[in-house]
């Protein structure tokens, strides 16, 4: 702005200056300081403007960097805020995961502890009582002597088990488990009176008759013996019919002999009949085999029986049928059903027992 009046005043002086110099001719250019006045105006008038413009101008800068300063501050203030916000977030989070290593190194610092403890209390308790291992495994033994009888019929292997349960309490020396061992030796008793099946024995008999069915030979046809005929005379007259007749026939006899046969005869087989005779037969003797193992007394004696009734109508008489009906007759009077003891005394007492100190060890835990 000094500038400017600078200039101003210049530009006065010089209108002042420029009519000195004209002085000689004063009279003609009287009208100069006319003109100079416009022009001193218009200068101011643009001067104005020059400096509203430029106020307008530093004011519009002013205005739109201080806008662009608060937009910036706010948004500076917007990112710092949201960092924060984050890192009390990560700090949070990172607090919580420190909390829940802390809690799990303290829990298993706790359950090591435990388990130490527990195993002590164990190792203590085994040392104190080292029998409960022989009494679960004469438990173990009573179970496999129930499987061996009921499952597979097995009398002697049930029995064995059972007296080295009872070894094995005895070698305890407890006089707390002679109840049990009365129990087992019950038990014992009672497995030694079921009757014993020789099964094996059984079958392999039968099956030897089985393999001797091919060599039997059909019966062939027998006839009734014949009647012979009388033809002798009598001496009394008073028979004469009848000695006349008996003439006759013993004259026609030599022509023709007619000779009767009284009795039922049976019609040969044929070769297919044969052949369904002897695998019907079979099949039969393989149905008692099946019956001894599966205890089914009714269908191995019902089995023995067609048997050998179809050997005494079909086949001849010969060595092989009568080794094989002497065979099924000492077959049939085998008893297979045997009546085995529901269960045994002694395993529900020793699974009691062990469940009774299992749960004092838990108790005592």
């Amino acid at each position: 702005m000094t500038d400017n009046k600078d200039n101003q005043d210049n530009t006065l002086t010089g209108s002042v200056d420029t009519p000195v110099a004209a002085e000689p001719a004063q009279a003609d250019t009287t009208p100069a300081p006319a003109k100079a006045q416009p022009s001193s105006s218009t200068a101011k008038g643009l001067a104005i403007v020059a400096i509203v413009l430029a106020l307008g101008l530093t004011a519009g800068l002013y205005w739109h960097g201080h806008n662009q300063a608060v937009a910036q501050t706010e948004q500076l203030n917007r990112l710092q805020a949201e960092l924060a916000q984050q890192q009390g977030a990560l700090q949070a989070a990172k607090a919580e995961q420190d909390a829940r290593l802390n809690a799990v190194i303290n829990s298993q610092s706790t359950t090591a502890e435990q388990l130490d403890g527990l195993s002590r209390k164990v190792l203590d308790l085994d040392n104190k009582r080292p029998n409960d291992w022989m009494l679960a495994e004469a438990e173990y033994l009573v179970r496999m002597a129930g499987r061996k009888m009921w499952l597979e019929q097995d009398v002697v292997a049930a029995a064995m088990m059972l007296a080295n349960a009872d070894e094995r309490l005895a070698a305890l020396n407890d006089p707390s488990l002679i109840p049990i061992r009365q129990a087992l030796a019950e038990d014992i008793a009672g497995i030694k009176s079921v009757q014993k099946v020789d099964r094996e024995g059984l079958v392999i008999k039968l099956n030897s008759i089985h393999e001797q069915v091919d060599k039997l030979k059909l019966a062939g046809v027998i006839m009734a013996r014949a009647e012979e005929p009388d033809f002798t005379l009598s001496g009394d007259i008073g028979d004469w019919k009848e000695n006349l007749k008996k003439s006759w026939a013993s004259f026609s006899d030599d022509f023709v002999t007619v000779r009767r046969r009284d009795g039922n005869v049976e019609a040969l087989l044929s070769p297919q009949q044969h052949w369904y005779l002897s695998e019907n037969l079979k099949g039969k003797l393989l149905q008692a085999q099946l019956a001894v193992y599966r205890e089914q007394q009714e269908v191995y004696d019902s089995a023995l029986a067609q048997s050998r009734q179809w050997l005494q109508d079909y086949f001849a008489d010969d060595s092989v049928r009568q080794f094989m009906l002497e065979q099924i007759d000492q077959l049939g009077g085998q008893q297979i059903d045997v009546d085995y003891p529901e269960q045994f005394t002694a395993q529900d007492r020793l699974q009691q027992l062990l469940d009774d100190r299992l749960q004092r060890l838990l108790t005592g835990l």
